[in-house]
């Protein structure tokens, strides 16, 4: 019988209650937890138990991960898109419904959806969007990431720079009722932003993150302090290491205290910077895709209308060789962490599952394999491909031969 044959998969309309599962037969690894001999047992959508595989109750489907690596689904804090579709281009729940099938097929059971600079009826679109999407699949979409449009006209990366405009509280007043629940996650350049505004968005819980910024260390070190808790695809768009002029990115390394993303894909930085981090960072580093349309399908381009992404030599760039986001999976990133950058598979994982969890404060319902927490697995082999995917309990029929670029 195939694999998927006698399991409950996702798209099917198909009773769970009842059904309980055992995944067994590999190394477990969640959170701080490496596990041989053991199973993680789970039933209808959510984790029930970790046990030993003689303890494996009576009754329970047996599913053999072949002696692969077990491990929670990816998390993913900045997801522009996937399957052709780019989410602040057609902010509908369909798109988001065609970006959650793409990313499932490399592993990433939960992410932020990410809208970048936009004027504000368009942002105003996607939270409405997002809003339907949580309601529907709330261990996938977790809320949202919009990154932008209170940027440094200095570090727009490939943004509208059109869109690009300072923080008031009169828009503030339209975005955090709007976004109420929502809105999850903020890039920002603080330093262009009055204290009222940043002090005003920090007493809202969002998570704010520094990044399209020309902040000098001095400032980034007092936006740390106060309220600034995170760090946007550490090293590009903002000001960096030099060494008579420190920017964010000194700033960034040397406090080690805020959550950094940092995109692995050999584009946006090169192994050795992804390693300095590391040194300087520990827990708090953590992988992003800033993926763009292109993943999970075989589309030339994104056309904005000011201008077009294309997704040619394992890049998403500008006509002119810019980087716009990016073409990488959170698989292929945990694969290029212990490949090309030479961290431990254990660690790698980590920055894939818990530490983005714990950036938005939910490590008990995603991002480790814990009782309570949602059944959302991957299995891997010993060469880090992927060999089976679990949404809420149900199985992922993956694509052979699955389109990456």
């Amino acid at each position: 019988m195939p694999f998927l044959a006698a399991f409950p998969q996702i798209g099917a309309i198909t009773e769970l209650s009842h059904m309980r599962f055992a995944l067994t037969n590999g190394t477990i690894y969640s959170g701080y937890t490496t596990a041989q001999g053991y199973a993680v047992l789970f039933e209808n959508d959510k984790i029930t138990d970790l046990v030993q595989h003689s303890e494996i109750p009576e009754g329970t489907t047996v599913i053999d991960a072949q002696g692969g690596i077990i491990c929670p689904g990816f998390v993913d804090l900045q997801v522009n898109g996937g399957g052709g579709v780019y989410f602040t281009q057609y902010p509908t729940l369909d798109s988001l419904n065609t970006i959650r099938d793409a990313h499932l097929q490399f592993g990433t059971t939960s992410f932020l959806p990410t809208v970048i600079s936009a004027y504000q009826e368009r942002i105003l679109e996607t939270f409405s969007a997002v809003r339907k999407a949580m309601g529907q699949h709330p261990s996938t979409f977790l809320g949202m990431h919009l990154e932008g449009p209170f940027f440094s006209p200095q570090k727009p990366g490939a943004h509208d720079t059109a869109c690009i405009r300072t923080a008031t509280h009169e828009e503030l007043d339209v975005l955090l009722e709007a976004g109420k629940d929502v809105l999850k996650y903020l890039t920002l350049a603080p330093e262009c932003a009055e204290e009222s505004i940043l002090q005003r968005l920090v007493d809202s819980g969002i998570v704010l993150s520094a990044g399209h910024s020309m902040a000098t260390y001095d400032q980034a070190l007092h936006f740390f302090r106060n309220g600034v808790t995170a760090v946007t695809h550490l090293y590009n768009a903002m000001s960096g290491i030099d060494t008579k002029q420190p920017g964010l990115a000194a700033a960034a390394l040397d406090y080690g205290q805020a959550w950094t993303g940092i995109i692995v894909d050999g584009e946006h930085c090169h192994p050795y910077a992804v390693r300095l981090a590391k040194k300087m960072l520990g827990q708090k580093l953590l992988l992003v895709s800033d993926c763009a349309a292109c993943v999970g399908s075989d589309i030339a381009f994104t056309d904005f209308g000011n201008f077009k992404a294309y997704y040619r030599n394992g890049r998403c760039e500008t006509e002119d060789g810019r980087l716009a986001g990016s073409a990488l999976t959170m698989l292929q990133a945990v694969q290029n962490t212990v490949n090309l950058v030479g961290l431990e598979l254990d660690e790698a994982l980590r920055m894939a599952t818990l530490y983005p969890a714990q950036v938005l404060g939910l490590e008990h319902q995603v991002g480790q394999l814990v009782p309570g927490a949602a059944a959302n697995l991957v299995v891997l082999d010993q060469a880090l491909q992927l060999q089976q995917v679990w949404i809420d309990g149900a199985a992922v029929p993956l694509a052979i031969g699955s389109k990456t670029v």
